[in-house]
């Protein structure tokens, strides 16, 4: 399968920066599939898991990161994500998870307890 650079970039550093065969976002309508060579796309995103297969040495692999809210640029050519926030399994705490979860619904912030949301299904942890 084909594939193209892919970067995923939050405010503090480069979360990852290599090729994709796919990238799979949640946008703010829905989840959007990107392929090599797909028509040029700007979209927001909502908090929400990223899944992307991603090329590293000569094997495909899978990618899946809890993201905040941010942008999608897709080029024919290359992609680019851009996000508030970016967590991988092993960095979700799971108690302090629910913990902002529990405060954010409380506080009725919708954002904040989609990200919330987002790293508890990515632990498989989710209620």
């Amino acid at each position: 399968m084909n594939a193209v650079p892919f970067k995923l970039i939050s405010p503090i550093e480069i979360v990852f920066e290599g090729e994709a065969e796919l990238v799979i976002v949640v946008t703010t309508e829905g989840e959007e599939g990107v392929l090599p060579q797909h028509a040029p796309l700007l979209a927001a995103l909502r908090p929400g898991v990223l899944r992307a297969n991603v090329r590293r040495e000569s094997t495909t692999q899978r990618l899946e990161l809890a993201t905040g809210a941010g942008f999608i640029q897709a080029l024919p050519d290359r992609i680019t994500v851009l996000v508030d926030e970016a967590f991988r399994f092993e960095d979700v705490d799971i108690a302090k998870t629910r913990e902002e979860l529990a405060q954010a619904q409380a506080a009725q912030d919708r954002t904040t307890a989609e990200f919330a949301q987002a790293k508890l299904r990515l632990t498989g942890h989710s209620n």
